[in-house]
C-alpha cells in the first residue's frame, strides 16, 4: 500500500534565501551527517562537530551538533547567505535536519499528515508554490524524516475530549477537525470574521461535545478568577518569549512557581512585558484595536497548519485533551496578539507590523517546538484552562 500523504491546501512554501535558519539555530547531526562531512573535506577546520547526548528520543538519531561562528552564523553559509555545501556538492550533502527544515510530518492511523514549520520564513509570509504542488518533494522529504525518526509512532488511540473523557480518533478526524478547519483555513470561509472571534467559534465547537453536567468551572483555589488569568498569563508570555529563545533545548513550564501563586495569591500580578515589569491590569487597560488583514491571515494560518498537522493535543502535543489542547493553542497565539501591544506603538506601516508580528510568531514556533511538559504541567494547564469562561476572559487581553 502506498503512501497516505496529507497535505494542506492553499498553504505555500519556498526558501527566501533569508539564512535566517543557518543562524544560531542549532543544527544536530547524525553519524552518516558527521562521515559524509569528513568525507567531504568539509570537516577541516577545528571545533566544527561536537558531540552530543540526546536529552529525549525526539533526537535519538543525533549523535554530534553543528557548531556555528562566534556571531551565530553557520560555518557553510556564503557572504550572500547560500549553502556553501549545498552550491558545491548538491543538497544531499547538506545535514539531513537541514534537507528535512522546515517540514514536519505527523503519522496518524488515517495516513500522514505533512505541514512547514514556522520558524521558515518562507511559511511566515507564505511565499512560494503551494504544498498540494509539490507532493513528490514532500514524499521524498518524509522518507528522510523516516530514516532520521523510525521509532515516531504517536499512539492516537488513547485521545480525551477533556480531561477523563475518552474521544475517538474516528469521531474526531470525521466530525470535529473539518470544523476547525473550516474556521482557520487560508481562504475566505471564515466569512472575514478576525482571529478572536474565530477562537471564540473553536471552542464553542470542541465544549459543546461534553457530556451534560461536566463542570469545566471547577474550583480549585480560593484566588479570584481574574487573578488566576492574570498569573496563567503571566506564566506564559514567560515561558513563550524568554530574553533568549535559543538558550535551551527543552522547555517546561515553572509549576511550583506557579501553584505557589495560586495558593497564596498576590495583590497585584506583575508581567515582565517590553522589557519592563508592568501590572496584568494596565496591559488589560491597553487596547491594540484591529490588526492588518495580513496579520490575521498570518494568525489564522499558523493554527490552520498546527491543527492540520495534529501539533497541538494528544501526542502531537504533551498529551493535552483536545479541549485543553485547543484553548493552550488559541491562547498562545493571542499572547501573540498581546505582546504586539507594545510593539504597534513603534512601528509606522503595515509592513512593519506584519514583520514584528512575524518574528513573535517565530519565537512562539520555537518555544512549542522544544516544550516538553512535565506531567505537573500537564495537569495544571488540564485544570487551568478548559474552562470557556477563562478562553473568553484571556481573549479580552488582546483587543
Amino acid at each position: 500500500m502506498g503512501l497516505q500523504l496529507h497535505v494542506p491546501e492553499k498553504v505555500n512554501f519556498e526558501c527566501t534565501g533569508c539564512g535566517h535558519c543557518c543562524f544560531t539555530w542549532p543544527v544536530p547531526l547524525t553519524s552518516n551527517d558527521v562521515s559524509r562531512l569528513k568525507a567531504s573535506g568539509f570537516a577541516d577546520s577545528v571545533g566544527l562537530m561536537r558531540p552530543i547526548a540526546p536529552s529525549s528520543t525526539k533526537l535519538s538519531a543525533y549523535t554530534h551538533a553543528l557548531e556555528k561562528n562566534d556571531d551565530g552564523m553557520c560555518r557553510f553559509l556564503t557572504p550572500e547567505k547560500l549553502c556553501r555545501l549545498h552550491q558545491e556538492q548538491g543538497e544531499e550533502a547538506k545535514p539531513s535536519m537541514c534537507r528535512l527544515f522546515p517540514y514536519t510530518f505527523t503519522p496518524t492511523p488515517s495516513g500522514v499528515y505533512a505541514s512547514i514549520s514556522f520558524a521558515s520564513t518562507g511559511a511566515l509570509y507564505n511565499s512560494g508554490r503551494p504544498l498540494s504542488e509539490q507532493r513528490d518533494h514532500l514524499e521524498s522529504r518524509f522518507r528522510l524524516f523516516e530514516k532520521l525518526m523510525p521509532d515516531h509512532k504517536p499512539d492516537w488511540h488513547a485521545l480525551q475530549l477533556v480531561d477523563g473523557v475518552p474521544l475517538s480518533w474516528q469521531t474526531y478526524i470525521d466530525d470535529i477537525e473539518p470544523a476547525l478547519l473550516s474556521l482557520f483555513a487560508p481562504s475566505d470561509t471564515a466569512g472575514g470574521a478576525d482571529f478572536l472571534e474565530r477562537a471564540r467559534r473553536a471552542s464553542a465547537i470542541v465544549t459543546t461535545r461534553l457530556p451534560a453536567g461536566f463542570d469545566t468551572e471547577r474550583q480549585f483555589t480560593e484566588a479570584r478568577p481574574i487573578v488566576v488569568d492574570q498569573i496563567l498569563l503571566s506564566a506564559l508570555l514567560d515561558f513563550l518569549y524568554p530574553q533568549n529563545v535559543y538558550e535551551h533545548i527543552s522547555a517546561d513550564l515553572p509549576v511550583r512557581e506557579i501553584g505557589s501563586l495560586l495558593v497564596t495569591p498576590p495583590t497585584r500580578v506583575r508581567i515582565t512585558y517590553g522589557g519592563e515589569q508592568i501590572s496584568a491590569g494596565r496591559l488589560l487597560d491597553c487596547r491594540l484595536g484591529a490588526l492588518p488583514r495580513s496579520c490575521e491571515e498570518l494568525l489564522g494560518r499558523f493554527v490552520y497548519c498546527r491543527i492540520f498537522s495534529k501539533l497541538y493535543f494528544g501526542p502531537g502535543y504533551n498529551n493535552l485533551s483536545l479541549i485543553a489542547g485547543l484553548h493552550h493553542l488559541l491562547i498562545v497565539v493571542t499572547l501573540a496578539k498581546v505582546t504586539m501591544k507594545h510593539k504597534m506603538a513603534q512601528v509606522e506601516d503595515e509592513r512593519q507590523t506584519l514583520s514584528s508580528l512575524a518574528e513573535l510568531i517565530r519565537t512562539l514556533e520555537r518555544r512549542l517546538t522544544v516544550a516538553s511538559l512535565s506531567r505537573e504541567s500537564t495537569a495544571l494547564l488540564e485544570v487551568l484552562i478548559t474552562s470557556p469562561r477563562r478562553l473568553e476572559r484571556l481573549l479580552t487581553f488582546a483587543l
